[in-house]
């Protein structure tokens, strides 16, 4: 494994690394370094989804091993169903993420964990450890971008941050992956799990929360406007014909994050756009600005490409 190459395969996503030097570190001098995302299982994942955990899956192909957290106590706590319901969703939500790490040439070098199988009593006993040095407002502020609206007041939204803080510790996490949303917690973990003996972390976010496909707010299930892991031919054409794509707007284009933050960070070589052949996302951003594409062509792009990804 080399740090360099590592690192320059990592950089063709827009992503923020706490901190690179220690990240060399760790590919230089650990022997087998673990990474890690947590996946909270409530309905069907979606693309968002997806766009954070790639550099898991690229770690993967450098030679780290790879968990992928089923998190069903955390799905739990935020209020995402009954565990039994919730568990379903997980077992499809690794079962959409194994048919993707195929098709990148990664199958068979996840591991998949679900929360229930290691959280347990001494799990918890750690967790109150932890819980007397992390002080409430830090594990209050760690949610804000993530719990569940219902769930914002409730004493669970204070839990969850800690679980997550722990399960680094506990899985043997050398580096955490997750969106910008995630960052908070992951310093927690940065800054306080030495004190329980643990080792000290890297963290990796992708900077950018993908856009849904009304152009208007993040893409959540919420908000009804995601491209999903499960979708058919059929339904993805039908959403983005639909996605909002104004000309020349490189401000507001879903689509257009999709390829900077997904699409062009998996591809290897260029990517057609009606007539053009464009090899890297500032092209393609640079094109669109100056009116070079119609959204036609985008978006007959987008569902050859999502479809390659997801469904072919």
């Amino acid at each position: 494994m080399i740090a360099q190459e590592v690192l320059a395969d990592l950089r063709k996503q827009d992503i923020e690394i706490l901190t690179e030097e220690r990240l060399n570190k760790i590919i230089n001098e650990v022997p087998s370094p673990v990474t890690y995302i947590g996946l909270e299982p409530s309905n069907v994942i979606h693309i968002g989804n997806l766009s954070a955990s790639i550099p898991v899956f690229k770690l993967a192909r450098h030679g780290f091993r790879a968990i992928i957290l089923l998190a069903d106590l955390h799905a739990l706590a935020n209020d995402k169903g009954e565990i039994s319901e919730i568990q379903k969703f997980a077992s499809s939500d690794q079962e959409m993420y194994e048919r993707i790490a195929r098709k990148m040439g990664i199958g068979g070098k996840l591991e998949y964990k679900f929360g229930t199988e290691f959280e347990d009593q001494k799990y918890f006993i750690q967790m109150l450890r932890l819980s007397r040095v992390i002080n409430f407002t830090e594990a209050e502020k760690s949610m804000d971008e993530i719990s569940k609206l219902s769930v914002s007041r409730m004493t669970s939204s204070l839990i969850y941050p800690l679980m997550q803080v722990l399960d680094i510790g506990e899985l043997g996490v050398n580096v955490a992956v997750g969106a910008i949303d995630q960052r908070k917690v992951h310093v927690l973990a940065i800054e306080n799990l030495k004190k329980l003996g643990y080792s000290t972390p890297v963290a990796i976010h992708a900077k950018i929360i993908l856009q849904g496909t009304d152009g208007k707010r993040k893409m959540s299930k919420s908000f009804g406007n995601t491209i999903n892991l499960d979708e058919t031919q059929d339904s993805l054409e039908a959403k983005i014909k639909k996605t909002f794509c104004s000309p020349g707007d490189v401000e507001i284009n879903p689509i257009l994050g999709w390829y900077k933050s997904l699409l062009f960070p998996i591809h290897d070589g260029a990517i057609k756009f009606g007539q053009k052949e464009i090899a890297k996302y500032p092209e393609l951003e640079a094109a669109w600005e100056k009116k070079e594409m119609t959204p036609q062509e985008l978006k007959h792009s987008a569902v050859r490409d999502l479809a390659d990804l997801l469904i072919n």
